[in-house]
């Protein structure tokens, strides 16, 4: 997800990044929800 201020990016949000803000059991949840169809 790319994170901007006002019309410039500023960086980008990874799927990693929030995977590793969450507790361990809440991971795989998040990964399963993403890659589900």
């Amino acid at each position: 997800l790319p994170v901007i201020d006002g019309h410039v990016l500023v960086g980008m949000v990874a799927q990693a990044d929030v995977a590793r803000a969450l507790p361990d059991p809440d991971v795989g949840d998040l990964l399963g929800a993403l890659s589900a169809d």
